[in-house]
């Protein structure tokens, strides 16, 4: 071995008797001492410890050593334990090694002899790698403690409030052309009926008027580069064609000549081509469908720009490119319902009255089409109403999981329609029912008690719905036929169409089943896998409004709690680095790095790595043809050098 024993020096933890018990420590500081290859050999019981930290402490500023090697625990657990140790203490953290003796050898080999003789082998890697290591002096940068939340439903408007409240600047961007989402096309949130309107209004006031609240609607994110800290969100805005000067007073709509079904009513009522998606929408401000606005169709119409007593129609709007800096991204996009044409047999799509739990819910609505007339296509009140709980889940077809929320709002089918005919009946046909908690539970049964049937279906895959001389028939094996006017299809929720689409923008992990991965499942579950983004309600996993709200305020406040304004972060030292001599210009670096940190210099033909946003991941390195990409702290000679370690004594 070739380690300059005059300068390393080795610290045994006993970690309690985790490693004690099962690797002679005593066998090992003498086999060190023996060896020369360290000045010095200490041993503590527990390192960790503040005891342990202190002893640390004195013991560099003692023995000044060069190179240390602390055989102990998992670097995973405290490698930055002993590194901030270290730089109290004026010794360089890059010249630290830590041995893994717990986990790679004391609880993964019972036989004692064969313990100690690996955990040797470890430590003899350690000190022949931490010889190449080079000084990584600790760098920082002043945070950037604004926010961005992206979607601006029920949890992205809570997020944003609180986030304010506490002081900081948020940038809330939507796709949509006002904030809402799923709620605000909702007539009243189960189980407490409680109304949808009045819950939101309040809060669409408040981010209207909030003076660190910028608002910015028709608008998705394009790209997102930086690290916890400092982000740069790239937002492209689409123009609306009239001017923040409008307040939506719908002067203009009544002129206009064209309608086209409302994506806000899901297709059940019409709109203008110049539209609110409901009135008291925040931003307040119309826009033009340039689709299938005349004017920009043939040039043939311009009422809306005579009609506006404010001015506020401007056909040459162009479309904007926003970046907004930000310390931590919260992302709240909401989920999907599961598309039921793929199952002819449920008749959606093809049957009339058979419509969607979501289409049901804008019947239903105040604000939807029907102003809140739960009504056939002839316009009667329906006498009969079938709910099919399940539609299109439980199969490898459509969603192959319970989703656990659908129930409870399929429930609400019957609260509604017995509030406009108490006579009517209503069937819910079921495969398993799931009602979390007490107040759900409590809500089912008073829906029994009022009135609501459920009747269990043993095999989903042959439930049918067809037209008969009485309206629509539900059948299904082992179930007596069902006859009703109206038939309710509860789907359950799938990741939201742009979600794959965002995740890779963003370089976070997705599940099986499309959603926001958490970091941790119990510990970190509003954190993504990237550090400073998060994820709350429906994009991390079907929820109710009650869930994504408290997932939206623990993710403000932990995002709050750590970009706090004067407190700079902590750079990553082992970061990647270029040689521009080797580089070939491939640009393979630029495409592969998860956090842009790599950018192409056209004049000088080679890449170049920005150390503030490197987070040290090495994919660079793994990819690079030339071998030009080299990682800091894991280079080739480092890894060589342990191994070497490992297999000559």
């Amino acid at each position: 071995m070739k380690s300059n024993s005059n300068k390393n020096g080795l610290i045994l933890c006993s970690c309690g008797n985790n490693i004690s018990n099962f690797v002679d420590l005593e066998r090992i500081a003498a086999w060190a001492k023996e060896s020369k290859r360290f000045s010095f050999v200490a041993r503590h019981e527990l390192l960790c410890s503040p005891a342990g930290k202190e002893y640390f402490r004195a013991l560099l500023k003692k023995n000044q050593p060069d190179q240390i090697v602390i055989a102990a625990c998992s670097p995973k657990m405290h490698e930055e334990t002993f590194k901030q140790a270290a730089q109290d203490s004026t010794t360089d953290p890059g010249r630290i090694q830590m041995a893994n003796i717990r986990e790679q050898s004391a609880w993964v080999t019972p036989e004692r002899e064969e313990a100690t003789q690996k955990a040797i082998a470890l430590i003899r890697a350690a000190v022949e790698r931490v010889q190449l290591h080079e000084k990584l002096p600790p760098k920082f940068m002043d945070a950037v403690t604004d926010i961005v939340v992206i979607g601006g439903g029920l949890a992205g408007m809570e997020a944003a409030l609180l986030a304010a409240e506490a002081g900081r600047r948020v940038t809330l961007v939507e796709k949509n052309l006002s904030l809402g989402g799923r709620v605000i096309q909702s007539e009243e949130l189960a189980p407490p009926m409680e109304c949808a309107a009045c819950l939101l209004a309040p809060r669409l006031a408040k981010i209207r008027e909030h003076p660190n609240i910028q608002v910015i609607t028709n608008a998705e994110v394009k790209d997102v580069c930086g690290f916890y800290g400092n982000f740069k969100v790239a937002v492209h805005r689409r123009a609306r064609f009239v001017k923040e000067a409008c307040i939506g007073c719908e002067e203009c709509f009544a002129v206009c000549p064209v309608s086209v079904p409302s994506e806000f009513h899901l297709g059940l009522g019409p709109r203008k081509a110049i539209y609110t998606l409901f009135p008291g929408a925040v931003p307040a401000a119309a826009a033009i469908d340039r689709e299938h606005c005349l004017h920009f169709v043939d040039g043939s119409c311009e009422a809306c720009v005579k009609a506006c007593p404010f001015g506020a129609v401007d056909f040459a709007e162009q479309d904007e490119e926003i970046e907004i800096p930000a310390g931590a991204i919260l992302l709240a996009t909401g989920s999907r319902s599961y598309d039921l044409r793929d199952f002819p047999n449920l008749g959606y799509g093809r049957l009339e009255n058979v419509y969607t739990l979501p289409e049901f819910e804008r019947l239903a609505c105040s604000n939807g089409p029907t102003q809140g007339r739960i009504q056939l296509k002839n316009g009667n009140p329906p006498s009969s109403v079938a709910v099919i709980h399940c539609a299109g889940s439980l199969t490898a077809r459509g969603l192959p999981y319970c989703s656990g929320t659908c129930c409870l709002l399929a429930a609400k089918v019957g609260d509604f329609v017995r509030k406009q005919n108490p006579q009517a009946r209503v069937v819910n046909l079921h495969d398993r029912l799931v009602f979390q908690g007490s107040k759900a539970q409590a809500f089912f049964a008073s829906q029994v008690k009022s009135g609501t049937q459920f009747k269990r279906v043993n095999d989903l895959s042959t439930l049918a719905v067809a037209r008969d001389s009485r309206g629509l028939r539900v059948t299904a094996a082992g179930l007596e036929p069902v006859q009703a006017e109206m038939v309710i299809l509860a789907s359950g929720f799938g990741a939201g169409e742009d979600q794959d689409q965002l995740a890779q923008l963003l370089s976070v992990d997705s599940d099986a089943s499309g959603f926001f991965k958490p970091d941790q499942f119990f510990l970190r579950s509003v954190g993504a896998s990237l550090d400073g983004i998060y994820m709350v309600g429906g994009c991390a996993g079907p929820c109710l409004a009650d869930a994504a709200v408290n997932q939206a305020q623990a993710a403000a406040g932990e995002a709050v709690s750590r970009l706090v304004p004067g407190r700079k972060i902590s750079l990553e030292t082992m970061v990647s680095e270029i040689d521009s001599e080797l580089c070939s210009g491939c640009k393979m670096c630029v495409s592969v790095c998860p956090y842009k940190a790599v950018r192409f210099n056209s004049e000088s033909g080679i890449s170049e790595i920005n150390e503030a946003i490197c987070r040290g991941c090495g994919t660079c390195v793994a990819n690079c043809p030339s071998g030009a990409a080299r990682a800091k702290h894991f280079t080739d000679e480092q890894i060589n050098a342990e191994l070497e370690g490992i297999i000559h004594e």
